[in-house]
């Protein structure tokens, strides 16, 4: 018999619409696309960057002696020079 005396339960607040999901669905998924377009401009960067040290370190390893083949700037750098 309490039923008949209590106030009507209110009914569940609606969900969002078809719209407001396709919408949020859209700026996560522009929001992805960018996050992947930055981590790219960065990863592009840092090769750049590393490409003009690679330039620079490419001959650290090496010594004049174990390029033994070398026949130019001898001890007579002038061979029209005889004396």
């Amino acid at each position: 018999m309490g039923g008949f005396f209590s106030a009507p339960k209110p009914k569940a607040p609606p969900g969002p619409s078809k719209a407001e999901l396709d919408a949020i669905a859209r700026r996560e998924r522009q929001a992805e696309q960018t996050k992947a377009r930055e981590s790219r401009e960065i990863a592009a960067r840092k090769r750049t960057r590393r490409g003009s040290q690679g330039l620079m370190t490419a001959f650290i390893g090496r010594k004049p002696e174990d390029q033994g083949g070398q026949q130019t700037l001898g001890p007579s750098r002038n061979p029209r020079d005889y004396g």
